[in-house]
């Protein structure tokens, strides 16, 4: 089940009527714990610790005849491993339901003021992970060099994805980087993409976005 990107209210009825429903819920440190507030007094709530163990903890309690939810950050089918634990699980003959939840990539640009397209500016969106299984760099040869294009997961390795970057895009580009994205402590700074790693490092979650889109910030931000 999705939580939506970290604002409390960005998850949907039908999340909450789950969580009040459910006897177990598995979480992790990007989910708001206002939201466990909705788990009735029976249910046993688990702060996940490692992703070694996930789906072993979530069969262990289906298996129990317990409705059981995973709860994730933003959305389960955007880069949250969703499709692979309901894979792992079906396997075992456990039924999954997928609850979408509010994805960040166009939740957290939408809060910072940026909208991912706009008439005239910008009519395609691509998406990626910087990082990806194992650890690896995404290939950045495959990004278009135009249009608005979304990087998540790149905090830890910014230098690196700087670098890549400018091989497909302007170095003169505006870029905005968005850290905990809807949290009330989000943080948003737009700087130019061969400036980017005097950004320094970043708090997790965070995201890029780059396009003329960005532009737009100094417009549509809400100023109070």
């Amino acid at each position: 089940m999705g939580a939506g990107p970290g604002d409390p209210e960005l998850i949907t009825l039908k999340g909450i009527k789950y969580l009040q429903m459910a006897d177990v819920i598995v979480y992790d440190k990007l989910v708001s714990r206002e939201l466990i507030s909705y788990a009735k007094p029976s249910c046993s709530v688990i702060l996940l610790s490692s992703d070694d163990i996930e789906i072993d903890l979530l069969k262990k309690y289906a298996l129990e005849n317990k409705l059981v939810i995973r709860l994730k950050n933003g959305d389960p089918y955007v880069f949250g491993r969703g499709g692979k634990i309901c894979q792992e699980l079906i396997k075992d003959g456990i039924e999954c339901e997928v609850v979408p939840g509010v994805s960040s990539v166009n939740s957290v640009p939408a809060y910072a003021g940026i909208p991912l397209t706009f008439n005239g500016i910008s009519d395609m969106i691509t998406v990626i992970s910087a990082v990806t299984q194992g650890g690896r760099l995404f290939d950045f040869k495959k990004i278009p060099d135009d249009g608005t294009l979304v990087v998540l997961m790149s905090g830890r390795r910014l230098e690196e994805v700087s670098k890549e970057l400018m091989t497909k895009r302007d170095p003169s580009e505006e870029v905005a980087v968005i850290q905990r994205g809807t949290y009330f402590d989000q943080k948003v700074n737009v700087t130019k993409l061969r400036e980017l790693t005097k950004i320094g490092n970043l708090a997790t979650p965070s995201m890029l976005v780059l396009g003329d889109v960005v532009k737009l910030r100094c417009i549509l931000w809400k100023s109070s």
